[in-house]
Order: C-alpha cells, then structure tokens, then sequence
C-alpha cells in the first residue's frame, strides 16, 4: 500500500502537503478512490481513501488513527563520514530501529557541513520504504565533546574494530551505539569515548563501513528486545 507522511493524523477530510501530493499523484499515480497509508512519524497511521487530485493537491479521508507504543531507545552517535555514507546509515538505521542519529565532527570526518535538510528527505522516504510509524530523530554536533556532553543515560557502546564480540546482550530501554567515520575515531577520541562509559564492542571479524557497521550493531542490540 503507498504510504505517504503528514504532519498529524486525525480522522476527517485531509490535505496533503505540495510534495506529497505531487508525489503520491504524479510519481505513485494514485486517483480518486484509492486508499493509501498515512503516518505521522510520531507513531500514528491509518488507511485513507483519495478523494481529489488536482495538480499538487490532492485531500483524502482519514478513517480511525490507530497509535503504536514508542520502541526502545537505540541511539547512534556517528563520526561524520562522507555524506553519502550517512545517508546510506540513516537508511540502514531507520530500517532497524534506530530512534536518533546524532552525527559529529570528528578527527578524521570528511571536509564539510551535514546538509541536515537532505538528510530530512532521505529520512522520509525510508520511512515510508520500510513501514515505521515513528520517526528518527536527527542531530548534528560540531564535536564529540558537545555530543558527549547532551547524551542522556542508557547503556553505551563502542563500535571497535578487533574488540571482543558479545555473546549476548542484556535487556534495555536505551542505548547508545558510537561508529567512527572513515579510518574510526582518534586515539584520544577513543579515550573520551571509553571515559564516558562506552564498552569497546566487536561486530564482525572484518572492518565494517560505517554504514554496515550501524546496522550491525542496532541488529545485535535488537536480540535484546526479542
């Protein structure tokens, strides 16, 4: 079923954004009569029938919203790589229940600024690829310190190459993953890391890209909700 994002759910007649409406009668091409699938990104979907659609227009009606208890915590705090690699995360992530993706400068980051904006759209759109009904929040730090310094509590990992691999995980509610960018983070990064109370964590025996290492570590943390 075509899923399309709004801003808040309610039952009744619906107006979809210029983008969405474009999007769901010129790329979806979905006509009068349809029904589609609405999420808000806040937990909330629901089935709607199209009743119009006009060049970027298009309303709907929205039958009962139905609401989804939040999941668990799974952070990732992510030393900024190339910008195509935290988009290839942020899909990743988003299709294995990652609930925030913080990204920071690091030692060995690539050049430039996170464009947080195209981050944003590629967020909606593997949203809706893979079905979530709440949506990952996105923050940008210009340093592992200040990074470190808003992190809340939970449990906290550090993706390391060549450290050992856990055998099993412990039940969380939150949790917090930290993936180094291309090269890892520093030394002195690492110790920062460590002192903040991360456990250095072994995901597979060879070198992980960033991307791949996200998912394999919200993939092993996920074995602890099952």
């Amino acid at each position: 079923m075509r899923t399309v994002m709004v801003p808040a759910l309610r039952p009744g007649e619906l107006t979809l954004s210029p983008a969405e409406a474009h999007h769901l009668a010129r790329v979806l091409r979905a006509g009068v009569g349809d029904v589609v699938r609405l999420v808000d990104g806040g937990g909330h979907e629901a089935e709607a029938v199209v009743l119009t659609t006009h060049p970027d227009a298009v309303t709907v009606r929205v039958a009962a919203v139905r609401a989804f208890a939040p999941p668990p915590g799974r952070r990732v705090l992510l030393g900024q790589p190339r910008p195509a690699l935290i988009e290839e995360a942020l899909t990743l992530g988003t299709e294995l229940g990652m609930t925030e993706l913080w990204v920071c400068r690091a030692a060995w980051s690539h050049p430039g600024e996170v464009r947080t904006d195209r981050l944003e759209r590629v967020l909606d759109s593997a949203l809706k690829q893979c079905g979530r009904t709440d949506r990952p929040a996105l923050r940008a730090f210009g340093g592992l310190a200040s990074a470190l310094d808003a992190l809340p509590g939970g449990v906290r990992f550090l993706a390391a190459p060549g450290a050992p691999r856990a055998r099993s995980y412990p039940p969380v509610t939150e949790a917090t993953l930290a993936v180094g960018p291309e090269g890892g983070w520093s030394p002195q990064e690492q110790a920062e890391l460590v002192g903040a109370g991360f456990a250095p964590l072994g995901l597979a025996a060879a070198i992980l890209r960033a991307p791949t290492a996200v998912a394999a570590g919200l993939a092993a943390l996920a074995i602890s909700d099952s």
